[in-house]
């Protein structure tokens, strides 16, 4: 008999999900696809013609792991100029499959899911590259998915100070509103060199267009998580600060086309093979991380379908383990 199809919402995962085990399962997915385990096809991104000033992008990532034996497609859609219509401006959807039978187990809001792994993802860089000292962190983006780093990456290390910067003020100090009592660590209102230059970790989370990190403001021994440069338009650091870092990828592919290289590799001043390895290759010993205590490491995540797929699955599993959401049948 075909299993009912799962129907949840924001809202739902949002109040009724645990995301506390992503962390660990995202470390996890992104050494086993190094192994070869998990099935991972290009992400297909393209323009909507239609008559708009903004941004209209979309764009389909799909996975498979043998860990979840679940295979997730991923519609998400980018609309610059929705802001303006009291709309937000990413809007995603996600659909899981049983591989074997074809069967449509859960479609669920896409957003969240996809703040919660890109986050997890950012955790997991900063736990495996940054010095073992790093004390202080940056969130660069107080938007939804600077907030959610903020939360994942403060739980990898023991920070005594965190600093916050947005171009929108009041979206800064909402986060730090927010987020002080649950993080439990002094959060500062920031202009981005200051917090640069304070931080031993930090961590990018915005739609830039044009460099916000500058080279000068990189201390010795910093880690940068760069999670933002998704498409190859995108862009938050400055193309003279990344010959100088040891620099690591989710998939090395798909940052070469759209991460936050890209642009530097098109232009000649990085060489395509400009990454030391894979994250996943260094969780599974086979690339060195750090190097030394001053060397500069950054990460450049453009998110991959195999963390679509680790997420999806922690959350079919605890929505049908607790009967959550609404069931419908195709059938």
């Amino acid at each position: 008999m075909a299993e009912a199809t799962i129907i949840l919402t924001r809202a739902e995962i949002s109040s009724q999900i645990d995301i506390a085990k992503a962390i660990p399962a995202i470390e996890q997915a992104m050494g086993e696809f190094e192994k070869g385990n998990d099935y991972l096809p290009s992400k297909a991104v393209f323009d909507i013609p239609i008559p708009t000033e903004g941004a209209t992008i979309a764009a389909c990532v799909t996975g498979y792991t043998t860990a979840s034996d679940i295979l997730s497609m991923k519609l998400g859609q980018e609309r610059t100029d929705n802001p303006q219509l009291g709309l937000p401006t990413t809007n995603s959807w996600i659909a899981a499959f049983r591989p074997n039978t074809g069967e449509l187990l859960m479609i669920c809001d896409g957003t969240l899911p996809t703040m919660y792994r890109t986050a997890s993802a950012a955790a997991v860089a900063a736990n495996h590259l940054a010095r073992a000292d790093a004390a202080t962190l940056a969130v660069i983006g107080a938007g939804q998915l600077g907030r959610h780093c903020l939360l994942a990456v403060s739980t990898v290390r023991n920070f005594e100070k965190i600093f916050v910067f947005d171009v929108r003020n009041e979206a800064t100090r909402q986060v730090i509103d927010d987020l002080s009592t649950r993080v439990g660590v002094p959060m500062e209102v920031s202009d981005a060199r200051t917090a640069c230059r304070g931080a031993e970790v930090i961590v990018t989370a915005t739609n830039s267009r044009e460099p916000i990190i500058k080279a000068d403001w990189i201390r010795p021994g910093s880690h940068l998580s760069c999670m933002g440069a998704d498409l190859h338009d995108k862009i938050e650091c400055e193309m003279a600060l990344l010959p100088g870092c040891r620099l690591f990828a989710d998939f090395i592919e798909h940052t070469l086309q759209r991460g936050e290289v890209s642009q530097a590799v098109e232009q000649g001043v990085l060489s395509k093979d400009c990454y030391a390895g894979s994250l996943g290759q260094v969780i599974n010993g086979d690339v060195a991380g750090r190097e030394s205590d001053d060397q500069i490491t950054l990460y450049d995540g453009v998110g991959i379908g195999i963390q679509d797929t680790t997420i999806a699955a922690t959350i079919y599993e605890q929505a049908r383990a607790a009967n959550l959401g609404t069931r419908i049948s195709f059938s």
